[in-house]
């Protein structure tokens, strides 16, 4: 897989939080979806979204409802509201959602959460898994190690490495389970495990568990201070730079959803048009400038991403006056940041919405540019 795609991973697993922000972008009755194929890799988002024939490399779907019965070759990152992963995925699994079902192979690693996530009997996984549930259905079988997270586990599977399983409130060990390594399993209190679930068995508390993740906690507040204190200072120096134009771009994500969704993936794939012209003796200096250009982008979206959530929790659908723009910004840098602290999907959700605000800012720069060539300005 190109490595520049992967970074589709961070955002198309929290689109689960999606839907909150597009019902204000999209009215009910009338229904969007996106596709598009980039070589062998496919993207699509929307309503209701599949796959119609079997992928040759990556797919990123992304949706209320998908529903992958076709296979895929290589990886496969889907998030959305009702995710049912029925076909066969070559490599690796990235998937998120509110309830998500899983009953294919997947020849590599899997990450997956849910609200509600069932791993059935006819799922398994070659490599190594981790998966997060409010309520987790484990009936699949496990190759390497498993990682586990939920609040109610239901545990009747395979796993052929160790297993670390943090529990919630309560964890059933059914007929068929068996951890041919060692469990590790954090609760409040010592729990019953049946004689011959796995090699052998640690108890360790909650207090054990967040003492691993002290350190990682306190470095992650300190980088977020000064993420909030650089982005707040470059994002106001925007707003007064470009003027009535960032209302109109933070206006498309209200209107343009999951336009800007594709839009922003597209930007992020610019870097692999500027490789593709460094190899060639002709196209280095038109790389050295796209590649300029690009990183500005990136600088640009980072810098008012702030602005776009804070202006859409405010309402502010018409141009503000300067201070209250910064209110926005203020506010939308605090919402990212506070998300941002959720383990597991805090830095996903992050990725997403800049994501979405590259493409807002892209769907932008195409309609002031038509509207320049209208007016014969070009």
């Amino acid at each position: 897989m190109k490595p520049t795609l992967r970074v589709f991973l961070a955002f198309v697993l929290f689109v689960a939080l999606a839907p909150s922000v597009a019902c204000a972008a999209v009215p009910e009755d009338k229904p969007q979806s996106v596709s598009l194929e980039f070589g062998n890799d496919f993207y699509g988002a929307g309503e209701s979204i599949a796959l119609l024939t079997d992928a040759p490399d990556d797919a990123f779907l992304a949706g209320a409802v998908v529903n992958v019965t076709k296979k895929v070759a290589h990886d496969l990152f889907t998030a959305g509201s009702t995710v049912m992963i029925l076909a066969d995925v070559g490599d690796d699994l990235r998937a998120g959602g509110s309830v998500v079902s899983l009953a294919a192979k997947i020849g590599g690693d899997a990450i997956v959460a849910g609200g509600v996530l069932n791993f059935t009997e006819n799922a398994s996984v070659g490599g190594d898994a981790a998966l997060s549930g409010g309520m987790l259905n484990f009936s699949g079988t496990v190759g390497g190690d498993l990682q586990m997270a939920g609040d109610q586990i239901n545990f009747s599977g395979k796993v052929g490495g160790d297993a670390t399983i943090r529990v919630g409130k309560q964890i059933n060990f059914l007929a068929g389970a068996k951890i041919a390594g060692k469990l590790t399993y954090y609760s409040k209190e010592e729990l019953v495990i049946p004689a011959g679930i796995a090699a052998s068995v640690e108890h360790k508390t909650y207090g054990e568990f967040a003492a691993l993740t002290q350190k990682s906690f306190t470095t992650s507040a300190v980088e977020s201070l000064f993420t909030l204190i650089f982005g707040f200072l470059t994002g106001a120096v925007l707003l007064a730079i470009c003027g009535r134009s960032t209302q109109v771009f933070a206006n498309k994500l209200r209107e343009k959803f999951w336009w800007s969704l594709l839009a922003g993936v597209g930007a992020l794939a610019v870097i692999i048009v500027v490789l593709l012209l460094a190899l060639t003796v002709i196209g280095v200096w038109l790389a050295g400038v796209l590649l300029f250009l690009w990183i500005a982008s990136l600088l640009s979206a980072g810098a008012l991403t702030g602005f776009a959530i804070g202006s859409l929790f405010l309402r502010q659908e018409k141009d503000t006056q300067y201070f209250q723009k910064l209110l926005a910004l203020a506010l939308g840098w605090v919402i990212i940041l506070a998300i941002g602290f959720i383990p597991g999907f805090g830095g996903l959700f992050q990725i997403l919405i800049f994501t979405l605000t590259l493409g807002a800012g892209v769907l932008t720069k195409i309609e002031l540019y038509k509207k320049m060539k209208t007016t014969k300005l070009l």
